[in-house]
């Protein structure tokens, strides 16, 4: 086996870890993105992760088995040439296998990125105003997309940021970046959903 380590790129085949077995290949990587900060006063950082998104077309069995997943770069390794050209000639050979994987590949949801922001000593008033404070802080923005530091921003404004990360939680604000949007290095939130608890 070489010691030569290949790049993992979009279109590479690979294997990730042993949570996830099978035959997987990528078809996303981000890198330089802004990690989620929790409240304004934080630190703004460049993520040092990188972050693969993959289909797998087969399990470890090489028995076809579609899924998809998202994980870190470190949990990713690219197939040995042997598994490579196992790959080549039992299952890229196989054309109706191989139109099942453009079929699923062009119809499976995207990997969405979910922020939590937890809200407590809301009292029993502010719990039931809640949904509608959110309502008047996000309702017309979040078609156009907002950051979470735009979230943090207008949490502030209406005077709930005082509230995050309190226990016990009485309410959850739930942010959904739909594929991981990003918008310059800051990930793109276009859903939100209040949870009570």
């Amino acid at each position: 086996m070489s010691s030569e380590k290949i790049a993992i790129e979009p279109g590479s085949w690979v294997r990730i870890g042993q949570l996830w077995p099978g035959i997987w290949q990528v078809f996303r990587i981000i890198t330089n993105f802004r990690e989620n900060r929790w409240a304004l006063e934080e630190p703004s950082v460049t993520s040092p992760r990188t972050l693969v998104f993959c289909h797998r077309i087969a399990n470890d069995s090489w028995k076809r088995s579609f899924s998809f997943q998202s994980c870190e770069i470190s949990y990713v390794k690219a197939l040995e040439p042997n598994e490579l050209r196992q790959l080549k000639k039992n299952l890229l050979s196989d054309l109706k296998l191989l139109t099942a994987f453009e079929k699923y590949r062009a119809t499976v949801k995207p990997i969405d990125l979910v922020a939590n922001l937890s809200f407590g000593n809301l009292g029993d008033k502010g719990v039931k105003q809640f949904l509608n404070r959110c309502d008047k802080m996000l309702a017309n923005r979040i078609d156009i997309g907002v950051t979470l530091d735009e979230v943090l921003a207008l949490l502030h404004a209406e005077g709930l940021d005082s509230h995050t990360r309190k226990y016990p939680v009485q309410a959850t604000l739930q942010l959904v970046s739909p594929n991981h949007e990003l918008r310059g290095d800051e990930f793109v939130y276009r859903r939100y959903r209040v949870l009570n608890h």
